[in-house]
């Protein structure tokens, strides 16, 4: 599944300037990511469910990027997933676009979160193998 995507909800240009960022380095190819990412009983197991509802898909490009319109009780957020093969396993990055309206960050994240290498083998990610 492919679409043209709107960036935001709300419409809003597609930037790093409002979200918050993850990266991680895991150690399993991105197809094996992928899927722990767009199958939403696996990713529910590992981020949670949504607040208010399911999570919907916005674009998809198999297996690099997934995003999802995460309904929460403030509105809809964007969350995207992008996949990038990385050092023999997968670096996936993670950007997290609240709604315009939520209060939920009072500030403005000024340079992307870089977590420790994660193994997929580890109790989150078990299910995706």
């Amino acid at each position: 599944m492919s679409g043209t995507g709107s960036g935001t909800p709300e419409g809003r240009p597609e930037s790093r300037d409002d979200a918050l960022v993850f990266e991680v380095d895991l150690e399993a190819p991105p197809e094996r990511v992928w899927r722990a990412v767009s199958t939403p009983e696996i990713r529910e197991a590992w981020l949670g469910a949504p607040d208010d509802g399911a999570a919907r898909v916005a674009d998809a490009d198999p297996p690099s990027r997934l995003d999802l319109v995460w309904p929460t009780r403030e509105g809809d957020s964007l969350i995207s997933f992008e996949i990038s093969p990385a050092d023999g396993g997968s670096r996936l990055t993670i950007m997290h676009r609240a709604p315009q309206e939520a209060a939920v960050l009072a500030f403005k994240p000024e340079r992307t979160i870089r977590a420790r290498p994660a193994v997929v083998s580890s109790p989150r990610w078990r299910l995706a193998a």
